[in-house]
């Protein structure tokens, strides 16, 4: 039985986030209220995401789409996964034992994010690549290299969260489930695991291939903008320093890599924490681990948005939305239109 629905001793569900709970609907309304609504986006954006590559035949060329539609895919998962821990809140029946749900849940979702965590720092060795061996790229990277990427790249995240059954929480527990707060406990061991097989090669990567690219590109910019002073100067005009072409790129590198740390840096110091017995709170846990799930939607959001042919395949897919939309508006105005002629010329 769910022990979510036994409650406490007061007759109360088990309620983290208790600021909100109301007795008239007897279920934990602000916890309820942040997972659906994480839940809609995610699944939504990522939808939008997965809907726009498969519609625009354009975007399959460049490798970087290969990675952020594997993300695309575990992210719009992990959205689903969420109907999971709402159920439970809802008091929704689950026939499975509430350890092994939560067990399944954790797995699962840390599956999900590491899939996703692992893309990220392929899109930034791709970029690193390209902008590093521009005229040997196209050997190095190929769709049959890509696809064994993406193919290690799930497998990988499958076999590093598998002791989690045994060894303890894998991360991504949210205790919004009774027994994953009250009976499963982190391992300090497994947690140490996670950090170097996932945690810290994922942030080293990002981090060098970023901040290697945000150097190349300065150094580009300051040698072309000296070729044009010069040869300005030689015409007898006055050479002036152009604005930095890389600006708007590096721009989005650092929004990238911002909102990446912003929304993970709480939860793996939390989880640091909580595994090493220093600091243990059912709230924090909750927030960081659901903060954390959220970069699932920010994904979708930054990566794609800031693909320019990606920005040209959304317009191209909303206008013909729009005109669909149009011309259903047109046929059922001409129709309503016929039905009152028709209508009037019965009464004359």
């Amino acid at each position: 039985m769910n022990s979510s629905l036994v409650g406490n001793q007061s007759g109360r569900p088990f309620c983290l986030l208790a600021i909100s709970y109301l007795e008239t609907i007897n279920f934990c309304l602000l916890e309820v209220v942040i997972i659906v609504f994480l839940m809609v986006l995610i699944i939504s954006g990522n939808i939008i995401v997965i809907f726009v590559f498969h519609c625009a035949p354009l975007l399959n060329h460049h490798t970087t789409s290969y990675f952020i539609q594997t993300m695309a895919y575990a992210d719009l998962l992990v959205g689903v996964s969420c109907l999971v821990p709402s159920l439970s809140l809802l008091h929704y029946p689950i026939v499975l034992s509430e350890s092994l749900v939560c067990q399944i849940f954790g797995y699962v979702v840390s599956v999900l994010k590491s899939v996703s965590m692992a893309s990220l720092a392929c899109i930034s060795i791709d970029r690193y690549i390209a902008i590093t061996k521009p005229l040997t790229y196209n050997t190095l990277v190929t769709p049959w290299r890509l696809r064994i990427c993406i193919l290690t790249i799930w497998l990988y995240s499958c076999l590093v969260f598998l002791p989690s059954f045994h060894w303890g929480k894998p991360g991504y527990h949210g205790d919004v489930f009774q027994w994953c707060a009250n009976s499963w406990n982190t391992d300090p061991y497994f947690t140490l695991f996670i950090v170097v097989m996932l945690y810290a090669p994922a942030a080293f990567t990002v981090c060098f291939t970023y901040f290697n690219i945000f150097r190349i590109c300065q150094q580009h910019t300051k040698e072309i903008n000296e070729r044009r002073v010069r040869f300005s100067s030689q015409d007898g005009e006055a050479g002036e320093a152009q604005p930095c072409p890389d600006k708007r790129y590096a721009m989005v590198l650092f929004r990238i890599t911002s909102v990446f740390y912003i929304l993970w840096l709480p939860y793996i110091i939390y989880f640091l924490l909580e595994s090493s017995n220093v600091y243990s709170n059912r709230v924090a846990s909750f927030l960081t681990t659901w903060l954390a799930i959220s970069n699932s939607f920010c994904n979708c959001v930054i990566y794609s948005l800031s693909n320019s042919v990606f920005q040209k395949g959304l317009k191209r897919l909303s206008g013909a939305i729009c005109a669909s939309c149009a011309r259903q508006r047109v046929a059922k105005d001409s129709s309503t239109s016929r039905s009152k002629r028709s209508s009037n010329g019965c009464h004359v």
